[in-house]
């Protein structure tokens, strides 16, 4: 009779471990579900951060170009609306005055050094 006594009180541990080793287990699934959420979110904020840099940077190389453009582009109507007319009177010496109409082409300008 002793062993029947003692049957139950191990099945009742058994049944008590088993129900903490269940309380645990749904502990630590609930932590990796929130860790893992987390890491998304995080990982999302990222992804956006670095499309919007990638703008930025897309954005500043674009007004930098523009500006390289013009810049180059104000340099040469600047060289052809004054130093031409200069090298071309210094080059012909005559009485007359050299009246210039035609438009220099700025290929022919740079290469005629």
């Amino acid at each position: 009779m002793d062993d029947m006594s003692t049957a139950p009180k191990v099945w009742g541990w058994l049944l008590a471990a088993c129900l903490f080793v269940l309380v645990g287990c749904s502990i630590l699934a609930v932590n990796s579900h929130n860790t893992l959420n987390e890491y998304q979110a995080l990982r999302a904020q990222d992804i956006a951060m670095l499309r919007k840099e990638i703008v930025e940077a897309s954005i500043a190389r674009d007004t930098q170009l523009r500006l390289s453009i013009n810049n180059g582009y104000e340099q040469l109507k600047q060289y052809i609306d004054v130093q031409i007319p200069l090298k071309a009177r210094d080059a012909v010496s005559s009485i007359t005055p050299i009246s210039i109409t035609q438009q220099a082409n700025p290929i022919t300008t740079f290469n005629s050094k």
